[in-house]
């Protein structure tokens, strides 16, 4: 079994470069059983998602891509799953948004996550700092009109959070991995600024307390890794190509490369 779970694509940004991102791994995305994207796809998914599902689906079989969305999968768009979940569909691959995926006795708990703005000890403070300068809350419109706002995306947070306690409460006799878009540790989020909150929470008090066996998310494009009560918590993004020197690229998109049950 051989499962790769990568992050931050950004398909559209390299098309636009002229460069491809896969050429160096070629060979081991065609004997992949599983590819999760753990986010940003590309902006723009009405425009975007079909034709990068398209390409994708020429190395790994569509029916074993997953894909969770990030920030920018909603952008210039509402921030709306079903209808990422249509596109997906449409191109025959599945998304994963609260979804669990089972690999043998390997289990998958698959969600966005977001944050909860906690993580330098004002959420308020870090809310109004991450509305004047991230561009999630200029680009990605309710559903119901108008643009979102970090309370928005702050309480899709905690359903995240509610959804996978539950999920890893439930039996399970083998593996758990968690895989998320979002950081869940200060530890992987680099140099902490005032807009870290809005890539990462702290929840290593969450891993201590549910011990899942692997934690892998994207969002950073900073590619750290630290262990938590044991569990790696390992960053897999691959990130824009003005941040990837050539050749560069598969040594970032393979850090996510697993063999359960191995």
């Amino acid at each position: 079994m051989t499962i790769l779970i990568t992050a931050d694509l950004h398909l559209d940004l390299w098309t636009r470069a002229g460069r491809d991102p896969f050429a160096g791994i070629v060979p081991v995305l065609r004997d992949l059983d599983a590819l999760i994207i753990a986010g940003d796809l590309a902006d723009d998914p009405k425009r975007n998602w079909p034709w990068a599902l398209s390409r994708l689906a020429r190395l790994v079989s569509p029916a074993r891509i997953w894909v969770i969305p990030g920030n920018h999968d909603y952008y210039g768009a509402t921030l709306d799953d079903g209808v990422l979940a249509r596109i997906a569909s449409g191109a025959g691959v599945s998304l994963a948004q609260k979804r669990v995926l089972t690999f043998g006795t390997c289990r998958l708990l698959c969600c966005t996550l977001w944050t909860d703005f906690a993580l330098t000890g004002d959420p308020e403070v870090a809310m109004a700092r991450a509305a004047a300068v991230m561009p999630d809350y200029a680009r990605i419109r309710r559903a119901e009109g108008g643009l979102i706002r970090p309370g928005d995306t702050a309480e899709i947070h905690r359903d995240h959070l509610d959804w996978l306690t539950r999920e890893i409460a439930k039996p399970w006799k083998g593996q758990t991995i968690v895989v998320t878009h979002h950081a869940p540790s200060a530890a992987v989020s680099g140099p902490i600024s005032s807009v870290s909150p809005a890539f990462a929470s702290d929840l290593d008090g969450w891993i201590d307390a549910h011990r899942p066996d692997y934690w892998f998310f994207g969002h950073t494009h900073r590619p750290l890794s630290t262990r938590i009560r044991g569990a790696p918590v390992v960053n897999v993004s691959l990130g824009t190509p003005d941040e990837v020197p050539e050749g560069g690229q598969a040594e970032l998109l393979l850090r996510g490369l697993i063999f359960p049950g191995a």
